[in-house]
Parts: C-alpha cells; sequence; structure tokens
C-alpha cells in the first residue's frame, strides 16, 4: 500500500498524458511544428514517468538480477529527463518567438550541459557521479547529484525569463500560461529534493503539459472539419499573433480557388463535391514544405501562408503544385479534373492591413480565373 501511494501520483499522470497523447493526435494539425514538438515532449514525459514508476517497483527489492535493470532504467530517467528540459525551452522558444530560430553555434552551446549531464549519468553506473545503486538494490544520491538538478532547472529557469523578458509580446492569458508552464515543474522538483523520495518532478512536469494542451487548442481555434486544415479562425488566430510580435515580414500567400466545383456538383453530387475539396487539399499538402501552412477560408478557397525571402519560392511553390494536379489528373480514374486558379504575393509594408493584402491576392487569384475561361472559350 505504502508504494502505491508513492506512485499513485505517477500513474495519474500517465493516464491524463495518455489521454491527451490520443486527443492531440486527433485535434491539432500534426503539419504544424509546434504542435509535432508538444507531441514528441508529451511522449517523452510519459516515458519518464513509466521509468521512474517502474524504478520504485523494483528499488530494495533483493534479486540480483534485477540491479542491472535498475541502472538501465536510472540512465534512461536521468539521460531523458534533461533532454526533456531543453526540449521544453525550445518547445516555449518557438511559441513565444516563432519566425527566430538559434543560430547552429548557439544551439550547440546551449546543448553543452545537457550533453555533460547524459556523460555523468552514463558514467554514474562505475564512478557513483549522479546515482548508485547499492548491493541491496536501494537507490542512491551521488556527490554530483546538484549538477544535474542544476543542469535541469537551468533550461526550465530559461522558460520563465523567455517569457519574462517578451511578455509585452504575450496577451495576459498566455502570460500567466506560460507562467504556469515553467513553475510547476519548479515546485514539483523543489518537493522531491527536499523530501526524499516523493514523485512530483515529472509528474507535475505531466500537469502542466495538459495546461499548455488548453493553449495550442487555442491557438489552432478550430481545424476545418472537411480537410483537416487549419481553418479562417485559425489564420486569423495566427496573424494576431504575428502582428503583435510586429512579425509580418517574409510571409508569402498564394491564393487558391477551385475550378468548376459548382459543376462537380451539379453533375456528380456534393457528396463528391466535398471528395473533390479533400482530393485538392491532399494534392497541395503533398508537395508544399512541412513549415508551410494551408488554411481553409471557405467554400472552396484556400491560402498557402509560406515564410519566403522572395518572389522566387512562390514561383517554385506554384509548378510544384501545378505539376502534382497534373500528375493527379493523369492517373485518376475520376470523370473531371481538378484543377484550381492561384494568385500570390509577398506582404510588404504597401499594404495597411492583412486584409487589403488578402483582397490583393484574391484579385490576381480572379484574374487568373478570368483568363483560364478566355484561354477555354
Amino acid at each position: 500500500m505504502e508504494l502505491f501511494q508513492r506512485i499513485d501520483i505517477n500513474l495519474i499522470a500517465l493516464v491524463v498524458l495518455g489521454t491527451i497523447r490520443k486527443l492531440a493526435d486527433i485535434r491539432l494539425e500534426k503539419n504544424d511544428s509546434i504542435n509535432r514538438y508538444y507531441i514528441k515532449i508529451v511522449e517523452i514525459i510519459m516515458l519518464q514517468l513509466i521509468f521512474e514508476t517502474t524504478s520504485c517497483v523494483i528499488n530494495r527489492r533483493m534479486e540480483l538480477w534485477l540491479i542491472p535493470i535498475s541502472y538501465l532504467l536510472h540512465i534512461a530517467l536521468f539521460c531523458t529527463g534533461v533532454i526533456l528540459t531543453f526540449h521544453a525551452y525550445m518547445l516555449i522558444y518557438k511559441l513565444i518567438i516563432p519566425n527566430q530560430s538559434f543560430s547552429r553555434n548557439i544551439k550547440i552551446i546551449l546543448q553543452i550541459p545537457m550533453f555533460i549531464c547524459i556523460l555523468l549519468v552514463l558514467l554514474s553506473p562505475i564512478y557513483h557521479f549522479i546515482y548508485y545503486i547499492d548491493s541491496n538494490n536501494v537507490y542512491h544520491r551521488g556527490n554530483y547529484f546538484i549538477i544535474y538538478v542544476t543542469v535541469t532547472y537551468f533550461y526550465i529557469l530559461l522558460i520563465l525569463i523567455l517569457v519574462i523578458l517578451y511578455r509585452r509580446n504575450l496577451g495576459e492569458s498566455e502570460f500567466s500560461l506560460f507562467l504556469i508552464f515553467g513553475s510547476f515543474p519548479i515546485l514539483g522538483g523543489i518537493i522531491q529534493s527536499i523530501f526524499y523520495g516523493t514523485l512530483l518532478m515529472w509528474s507535475s512536469t505531466a500537469f502542466a503539459l495538459v495546461v499548455l494542451y488548453s493553449y495550442l487548442q487555442q491557438r489552432m481555434v478550430h481545424l476545418d472539419y472537411l480537410t483537416g486544415v487549419w481553418s479562417r479562425g485559425s489564420f486569423e488566430f495566427y496573424i494576431k499573433n504575428r502582428l503583435l510580435q510586429k512579425d509580418i515580414d517574409k510571409i508569402g500567400v498564394i491564393y487558391c480557388d477551385i475550378d468548376g466545383l459548382k459543376g462537380i456538383n451539379d453533375n456528380y453530387g456534393h457528396l463528391e463535391g466535398d471528395a473533390a475539396i479533400k482530393g485538392v487539399t491532399q494534392i497541395i499538402k503533398n508537395v508544399i514544405r512541412k513549415t508551410d501552412i494551408i488554411v481553409r477560408m471557405g467554400g472552396d478557397e484556400f491560402i498557402v501562408v509560406l515564410e519566403c525571402e522572395d518572389s522566387q519560392i512562390l514561383t517554385v511553390t506554384l509548378e510544384r503544385i501545378e505539376k502534382a494536379f497534373e500528375q493527379y489528373n493523369v492517373a485518376s480514374d475520376k470523370r473531371y479534373k481538378l484543377s484550381c486558379s492561384f494568385g500570390s504575393d509577398i506582404l510588404n509594408s504597401n499594404f495597411k492591413d492583412i486584409e487589403q493584402f488578402l483582397h490583393h491576392v484574391d484579385s490576381l487569384m480572379y484574374a487568373n480565373k478570368k483568363s483560364k475561361r478566355e484561354r477555354n472559350s
């Protein structure tokens, strides 16, 4: 019973995170790099909870064959722990400063403490740096355990510093949420360090991830029910945050309108029309970059949002999309062909707001559609 009381918080956290992982798979857009990052962190925490819980279950059991297993579990526990806090910092960095990445050298410097910790952990079975298991299969902290704790909390403190430094770029609710995300693991870890034997560090981090999930859902607003891409509300939320951060340079947009959708609906039915919309979405998703975003603006209209330095990226992307439609139509057994009309440009200071810019690329798209009709008439 005493053992269960020690691990029950981990078991609860594991069930909660398992549910969140399933919901994230269904409700979050997996083409979004931040959502993929979040899902990976959830999976790492779940592994952490399993490692920690299992190590507690076998701790103090006298069977000799359990000692090497205990060592392996603690190696996995400590290595994934410091990796986790580093990636948690990277995730929050991406959320708060989405279009500013670290240079290669800065990223290497940031990872040096993590690699030192991992090395100390790997050497601990021999030199007892971070921990050791005695002949009775009892876990003990090593003489340099404080180094591991310091590095682990270093990355969490970086999260709090980042949140405070960029407070002006965040809404009040976002600031509070990120502050909670950084504070939960610290409080849990402090309690676990003071009251040796309690398990709160990773379970509190798990509950912090539950809080962060609510933000990611808000960030996405809703996915389009038919296609699974971003809805217009998601796009507006995204642009609002980019504007708050004064980060609207290098945004390119391709406005897409499906050709002849009304004819498909009239001749083959609305179910086939829905299939055509989903088909168009999939064709575009298959050729754009993972960092690009596709949004259903409504009906048969979509936009692709790209990070691009110049119009060459827009041109290349459009060529790839048009070629993909040609290849699809050659291989398709449908009685109709799928195609789109396009308008594209890069957002710049000549446009007073995003609405004027979208109207501009929309006009370019309609000009493209008109020229197609004239050629085919």
